[in-house]
């Protein structure tokens, strides 16, 4: 299990916006990988309504569940590892672990496991730049027949995190836009 506090910010790209930044970063295929995210909530949404999410996360050849809470002006992820089998099968079965951090976090939010539902899905490819101020990354999301691209940025100051933001945005001439979370972009694309 991993807690941790996630302090990132998010700008939405244009292709011609993602494509450039992979040049200007020297950004190749070693430095990106594939990640396939399920998405779960209750039927009626208690989870989006108390601004959390939750969702399996596939890799490769491992995987993960997370709940993303509020912390803050942050979020909280509460993540527990899982093999392939096990999140294929809970997958299968429209189910998440309920044994791990995860289940206690959502028993803390009053959230039974037997309400939650799968309600969708996603694909990222995501490119990855470690700097001295933070993470630079760069995905790419499919979800039905739509595709996004977005620059994230993950820091462990959020003061730090800003400046530095705003100044990459500038250096590279893009525009600052609000952008929602994959999963409220996945939702309303449905």
């Amino acid at each position: 299990m991993s807690q941790q506090v996630e302090i990132e910010f998010k700008n939405s790209l244009t292709k011609n916006e993602f494509t450039q930044l992979i040049s200007s970063l020297n950004l190749t295929e070693k430095d990106s990988y594939n990640q396939k995210n399920y998405y779960y909530d209750t039927k009626d949404w208690k989870l989006k309504n108390s601004h959390s999410a939750l969702r399996i996360r596939l890799f490769s050849d491992s995987a993960e569940q997370t709940l993303k809470t509020p912390f803050e002006q942050n979020l909280l992820e509460t993540t527990d590892a899982l093999s392939l089998k096990q999140a294929k099968l809970l997958l299968n079965t429209h189910t998440i672990a309920s044994k791990g951090h995860v289940a206690k976090q959502l028993s803390v939010l009053q959230i039974d496991l037997n309400e939650l539902v799968l309600f969708g899905s996603l694909t990222t490819k995501r490119y990855e730049k470690k700097i001295d101020q933070g993470l630079i990354v760069l995905d790419e999301s499919s979800y039905g027949t739509k595709v996004d691209y977005e620059l994230e940025f993950e820091t462990s100051s959020r003061e730090v995190g800003e400046v530095y933001f705003d100044r990459f945005l500038k250096h590279h001439s893009i525009e600052k836009r609000p952008t929602k979370n994959k999963i409220v972009r996945m939702m309303e694309s449905k």
